[in-house]
């Protein structure tokens, strides 16, 4: 009887979790709807130029192309945090950023990315100057010093990401893109502006 309760006890611990694994992995269920419009072909195209540009940037922290396909927009929205970054990386005043959106968001994010590269090479010159590490605290002065933002990493984007579209939805000048970039699905809103521009993109499912 004990035996049989023990067995129970394990399928029945089996079984749930593997019901929270097939939960956890779970992907949102998608329209797969793509018009077959010059406007939808438009749209998919700056969001493959936008990962473009971002795998350039990832690489030399050039941001200069980036208002040709981002935009600052009220879909948006920035933490304190993010606006007390940008004030400070962007050299704004902090009213200066209280309006903004994406584009501008990008913009630091790629910045201060390279600004914390200089900084960590210089703490590390540093510490191997003195035969050492560096210290988990020189590590957090790095941070410190880049208004809060981690440094890059040794990860870049692939300038070749192959972009699946899954669904997107056009309301006159504005539209709602799905679509897998490798990494995550992500969920990219875009306004019109005589031609189109990402007001935002948010991940909505990340599988790696």
């Amino acid at each position: 009887m004990i035996k049989a309760n023990k067995i129970s006890w394990l399928t029945a611990a089996v079984t749930l979790i593997g019901l929270m694994f097939l939960l956890s992995q779970s992907k949102p269920a998608q329209a797969n709807s793509i018009p077959d419009t010059p406007e939808s072909r438009e749209i998919m195209a700056v969001i493959e130029k936008a990962y473009q540009l971002m795998a350039y940037a990832s690489q030399t922290f050039d941001v200069s192309e980036f208002p040709s396909v981002f935009i600052d927009t009220q879909d948006y929205k920035l933490t304190d945090e993010q606006k007390s970054a940008i004030a400070d990386i962007l050299g704004v005043n902090l009213t200066d950023v209280k309006d903004t959106g994406y584009l501008t968001a990008m913009q630091m994010q790629y910045i201060s990315m390279g600004q914390g590269l200089e900084l960590l090479k210089i703490a590390l010159e540093n510490a191997k100057a003195e035969n050492r590490n560096l210290t988990a605290e020189e590590f957090r002065e790095v941070i410190r010093a880049n208004h809060g933002q981690m440094p890059a990493s040794s990860f870049t984007l692939d300038a070749k990401t192959k972009l699946v579209f899954e669904s997107i939805t056009i309301d006159e000048n504005r539209a709602i893109v799905r679509y897998d970039d490798g990494a995550a699905l992500q969920e990219a809103i875009l306004v019109k502006v005589e031609r189109w521009f990402i007001a935002s993109i948010v991940p909505i499912w990340i599988h790696f």
